[in-house]
């Protein structure tokens, strides 16, 4: 089952998003949203799309190649601006001209993207959830809830057409994956702070979404199991082909010298997990409950004309599922 239908761009009225979820209530509100459901869906729907395939098993469709390209331009802006000297070491204030370089060239980026004068009317909706992606300009932070925003830029893209369900695994594999990569060279030059780190029921201190897609592509491995991800040479051979892998390789680089059951006890737990199925179950669970359902990070979430705020009833609590594997 797809997310939704799609709309035509030709004849829908966009609006540039807003954020509405202001308090506790708005947050239950949005629990009863077709917003969530639409969110929740495209997941699933993408992590379904990339089972027992690994990113070099599929090839980027001519369609998707703006959007890569797009991405390949960003990775160039971040060699033009190095780190600054400062005194502190993380929050490198050069960051903020990454920033103010995606935002002056925002519609440029998106004429990149957007082809059609249809595909074009959709450019300041687009525009507010990609320019989101990529971190806090006044923070110099970085967390999942930037990471939704990208996701939620995508889902738009989907639903005035611009793919169909049959790219998933492009978007995933390929196009999500480059974002990725896009995020870690960030990280690294720039030493983001994580955004509300999670602590030690955190998976990450910057990113979910990888994981879950991640799980999905090792499903049935021959020989690579939740566990394999102790073994350093499966994790320096494979780490490439899978998303999985490729996360908890940049955790060890990150936190050398840190046992890995002590910097990534989540993570750590999670490897005793018998099966990928189960891990892929929990992963979607533990996505809605830790980021969707958390006031902190979804607050910041622009609704507009696609991804719309419209709750169906008044809530009487705020649901909590489990957010266990």
């Amino acid at each position: 089952m797809e997310p939704s239908t799609t709309i035509s761009p030709a004849t829908h009225e966009f609006t540039i998003p807003t954020k509405t979820l202001v308090t506790m209530e708005d947050l239950a509100l949005f629990q009863t949203s077709s917003a969530l459901k639409d969110i929740m869906n495209f997941i699933i729907q993408l992590q379904k799309s990339v089972e027992r395939k690994s990113n070099s098993d599929v090839k980027i469709k001519e369609g998707l190649i703006p959007i890569a390209n797009v991405l390949s331009e960003l990775s160039k802006y971040i060699d033009e601006i190095p780190p600054i000297q400062q005194p502190m070491r993380f929050g490198n204030k050069a960051f903020r001209q990454f920033i103010d370089k995606v935002k002056t060239n925002g519609p440029t980026l998106m004429s990149v993207i957007l082809k059609t004068e249809a595909q074009k009317r959709a450019t300041l909706e687009i525009q507010e959830y990609f320019l989101d992606s990529f971190g806090s300009y006044e923070r110099i932070d970085f967390g999942t809830g930037h990471e939704l925003n990208f996701l939620v830029f995508l889902f738009v893209l989907y639903k005035i057409g611009y793919y169909t369900a049959a790219d998933f695994p492009e978007v995933v594999n390929v196009l999500f994956n480059q974002y990725i990569q896009v995020m870690r060279k960030l990280q690294r030059t720039y030493l983001l702070e994580p955004a509300g780190s999670h602590g030690v029921w955190g998976l990450d201190d910057y990113h979910f979404l990888p994981f879950l897609f991640g799980a999905s592509q090792l499903k049935d491995h021959d020989y690579i199991a939740p566990k394999s991800i102790h073994d350093d040479k499966i994790l320096a051979a494979e780490s490439d082909k899978y998303m999985y892998l490729d996360c908890i390789k940049f955790i060890k680089e990150a936190k050398k010298g840190c046992l890995f059951a002590e910097s990534s006890p989540t993570l750590n737990d999670i490897s005793n997990v018998l099966s990928w199925n189960k891990v892929c179950t929990g992963m979607v669970k533990m996505y809605q409950a830790e980021v969707l359902f958390k006031h902190p990070v979804i607050k910041h979430l622009r609704f507009g004309s696609v991804l719309k705020f419209n709750p169906s009833k008044q809530p009487t609590f705020l649901n909590k599922p489990n957010s266990s594997i």
